[in-house]
């Protein structure tokens, strides 16, 4: 299977959004019918004690709903929804081991511990560098997934970090691509005591076509250096390996024939390109945490919620504006809450 048909299929999302505004919005709309006052439906007289006040909050209720169901079809289109983004003015912070406010995973965490015996055959082994070690854990977590063309076409479910459950399902042959092979590489290097991070890139700011890799860090080179597990390959630029932030400045310059990979034997499919690099790499997100074996992850509300750096050339991400259509669109369903509940209070007194 290519690495194009994989990545199309990763993207491709049935419209469960639509229905489930269109389904709201008939409920909406059945309910007024409902309870408008000395109403005749196929022969039958509608009247409730109530009616005027009921029809009215109905009326009133379908407004906020409405607002809430274009904010979520245009928060729809964003990249990243669910995380809290922080544009970054200086790309050279990113080229620091540690990042201002990163939350470290805790290395004494059982979770943590338990994942670690996966490794224990690659750990028993001796390497010549810490680079050679974390290519071997790379490549050992893209063996985990078979080829089968099935298991690259995810239907659609709900993501999640945790690399317990995601080794398990990708063993179990339950579809996955980048994002799942990246959260186990995260796991799989933290437990073998690396310092590793997410990088994420996307072509713009609207929903689209992304990739999902991991940033090690290698001490004897002082230096993060990127890993593809997807594509078990190691970028590099003018034939040294680079980090993410390294990778994006030669792709926004154009200058792709500077990208080489390495793939240290590895042979499954999806081979990486530069061209496809070159699609990706125009938008950085970088993970402000690894403690996934701590319950970090990406939500929309909760205590342990992962945040992301953005860094481009190209646009700043839309902080307030995303700010905006959550707010109005919670708003809204709180709203409409209260008008239904209204709505149902006089329709059970008749």
């Amino acid at each position: 299977m290519t690495r194009s048909a994989a990545r199309s299929q990763v993207s491709a999302r049935p419209p469960y959004r639509v229905w489930m505004m269109v389904t709201t919005l008939a409920i909406q709309a059945a309910t007024i019918v409902g309870t408008w006052p000395n109403l005749k439906i196929g022969g039958f007289h509608c009247h409730f004690r109530h009616a005027i006040q009921s029809h009215h909050f109905a009326l009133i209720a379908t407004v906020p709903v409405i607002a809430a169901c274009v904010c979520n079809y245009l928060l729809a289109q964003f990249v990243v929804v669910k995380s809290p983004v922080d544009n970054l003015p200086n790309p050279l912070v990113l080229k620091a081991r540690s990042l201002p406010n990163f939350i470290q995973q805790d290395r004494n965490s059982e979770s943590l511990i338990q994942f670690r015996r996966n490794l224990d055959e690659i750990l028993r082994m001796d390497y010549p560098d810490s680079l050679s070690k974390a290519v071997a854990i790379r490549r050992w977590v893209r063996k985990q997934q078979a080829q089968d063309e099935h298991v690259w076409m995810p239907p659609f479910r709900r993501n999640h970090e945790n690399p317990h459950r995601l080794l398990e399902e990708q063993r179990k042959g339950v579809p996955g691509a980048c994002r799942r092979f990246s959260y186990i590489l995260l796991g799989a290097l933290l437990s073998a005591g690396f310092d590793a991070r997410i990088a994420c890139f996307t072509r713009s700011l609207r929903r689209g076509e992304n990739h999902v890799t991991v940033e090690v860090w290698i001490e004897e080179l002082t230096q993060w250096v990127l890993l593809d597990p997807t594509c078990d390959a190691m970028a590099l630029v003018d034939g040294k390996v680079a980090s993410a932030l390294e990778l994006q400045e030669v792709v926004v310059r154009e200058q792709l024939d500077r990208i080489t990979f390495q793939r240290n034997g590895a042979t499954l499919e999806p081979c990486p390109s530069p061209a496809a690099y070159g699609r990706w790499c125009r938008h950085l997100f970088v993970a402000m945490s690894n403690a996934v074996f701590d319950g970090y992850s990406v939500r929309i509300v909760g205590p342990r919620r992962l945040r992301f750096l953005h860094y481009s050339r190209e646009s700043a991400y839309p902080i307030l504006r995303k700010q905006i259509l959550l707010a109005v669109g919670g708003s809204g369903l709180g709203l409409s809450a209260m008008f239904w509940a209204w709505i149902l209070f006089c329709l059970s007194a008749e």
